[in-house]
């Protein structure tokens, strides 16, 4: 058996909280080949799909790897696509490289096409009845109209992730045409508004999903006393919750909707009782979860895929 990740530079990785490097770990543990690359290590040549990789060898305070080789697709029996976004151009083109891994019965988690075909905000609008009011709009007036009737409003851009570029508005907010003159680079770019959920204070919970089923664990990200972003990056405490009615709910509404479009591994995003996001690129947390829990998370994933 050899798997294959497909990961930002490895050099970037925290090695002590990556997901990704948890289910790496757990592969070579089972001893299944362990490969990774980065997003423009990807050629085509006569129809073959070639990848330059590297095996990777153990862990210690860092990855130890082989030199990189080069393989044709059909060499791996699954690739994990784990880059996180911006989903630019790159990202757009490693998705239809791809596609030649999938013709060829090769399992791509997620599905490239799947992937491509569902950004991370705007995917939650099939979902239209377990989402806080929302709108998508590049105007600066759709986004004051909805304002004036919600009082208080997140507006986030499209392709960001981590908390970036997120803010939060109400009536009084004297700067409120600055942060949409920022948001929709002066109307010509589109972004999602979506109404404030007071529960963010009781955390932002990430649950992981594969194939439809969800881990027994979320990870509740509370936010700091100086970010209303609950977002690990920007501050936001990791609390491991187990998951309630609430949760099971929202994810069983989704459910066969991911299982029909092979988005395998997924982790959603819950305030209250509403889905705000649906991360379908690298979903994180896995660390968090199984050192607050005990839950072998990794264990899980690879056996479940």
């Amino acid at each position: 058996m050899a798997y294959l990740f497909i990961i930002d530079p490895v050099d970037s990785l925290n090695t002590t909280k990556d997901s990704t490097l948890l289910l790496m770990k757990e592969c070579v543990r089972r001893k299944i080949d362990t490969y990774f690359c980065e997003i423009n290590q990807f050629s085509m040549n006569e129809g073959n799909l070639n990848i330059y990789s590297h095996k990777v060898l153990g862990f210690k305070e860092k990855i130890n790897y082989k030199n990189s080789e080069l393989h044709e697709s059909a060499f791996f029996n699954k690739i994990f696509i784990r880059k996180d976004p911006p989903f630019d151009d790159d990202y757009l083109n490693l998705t239809y490289l791809l596609d030649h891994a999938v013709k060829k019965d090769i399992e791509v988690i997620n599905n490239p096409s799947s992937v491509r075909n569902h950004n991370e905000k705007l995917s939650i609008l099939n979902f239209e009845e377990i989402i806080p009011p929302t709108i998508v709009t590049s105007t600066s007036k759709d986004v004051i109209n909805f304002l004036r009737i919600h009082k208080k409003i997140v507006l986030k851009p499209i392709n960001g992730m981590g908390g970036n570029g997120i803010f939060v508005t109400d009536n009084s907010d004297q700067n409120l045409n600055s942060i949409l003159e920022t948001v929709t680079v002066k109307d010509s770019k589109v972004m999602m508004a979506q109404k404030y959920v007071s529960d963010i204070t009781k955390g932002d919970k990430r649950i992981i999903i594969i194939k439809g089923e969800p881990l027994p664990f979320c990870l509740a990200r509370i936010p700091g006393d100086l970010d209303f972003r609950a977002n690990l990056a920007k501050g936001g405490v990791g609390v491991a919750k187990k998951l309630t009615e609430q949760d099971i709910k929202i994810v069983n509404s989704i459910k066969q909707y991911l299982v029909k479009n092979k988005l395998d591994f997924v982790g959603i995003d819950v305030i209250g009782k509403y889905l705000t996001e649906i991360n379908v690129t690298s979903p994180t947390c896995l660390v968090e979860i199984e050192k607050q829990t005990g839950f072998n998370c990794a264990e899980y994933v690879i056996d479940a895929l």
